[in-house]
């Protein structure tokens, strides 16, 4: 949906709850002009402040972003839509995770294993420095993925 349309949707939830602009920004912390701007298109509310703003606005989440009242089984239907949506998401990230581990094995296995590979001394620095850029890359790849875990199981 557009952010205008979804801008008169907030406006028109906002005068059947008899809320001015600036009643409905002291509810959320904001100023009456920021919401001025959400019922004019011109921005969006922070995602901090869906909940709240729905709340406040008797909606839901669904609602605001289709920017019209749903039916119930409307509602229902997006609802296990999203929940499908975060499943898949963290099934991904599962499968990411197994990669991250096996990156960092794989790089301090190939350390241990390459001085017997590599009768040079240069080679070896260069092996181990690809070693530890594999492992490397395998721990920030895995530090990524919690957060984004962390994320995901907030929702």
């Amino acid at each position: 949906m557009t952010q205008e349309a979804i801008g008169k949707f907030i406006a028109k939830c906002r005068e059947e709850q008899k809320l001015t602009q600036g009643a409905l920004g002291d509810k959320l912390g904001v100023n009456g002009k920021k919401v001025a701007a959400w019922e004019e298109g011109h921005a969006m509310p922070n995602m901090e402040l869906f909940e709240p703003l729905c709340r406040v606005l008797d909606i839901n989440v669904s609602e605001l972003l289709a920017a019209k009242k749903l039916k119930d089984a409307d509602k229902v239907e997006r609802g296990e839509k999203a929940a499908s949506a975060v499943f898949a998401a963290k099934f991904q990230v599962m499968i990411l995770s197994i990669i991250s581990i096996a990156l960092i094995v794989v790089g301090v296995v190939m350390a241990i294993v390459l001085p017997t590979f590599m009768p040079l001394p240069g080679n070896k620095v260069v092996g181990y420095i690809a070693c530890a850029l594999v492992a490397a890359f395998g721990i920030v790849f895995r530090v990524f993925l919690g957060k984004i875990t962390q994320r995901l199981e907030k929702e």
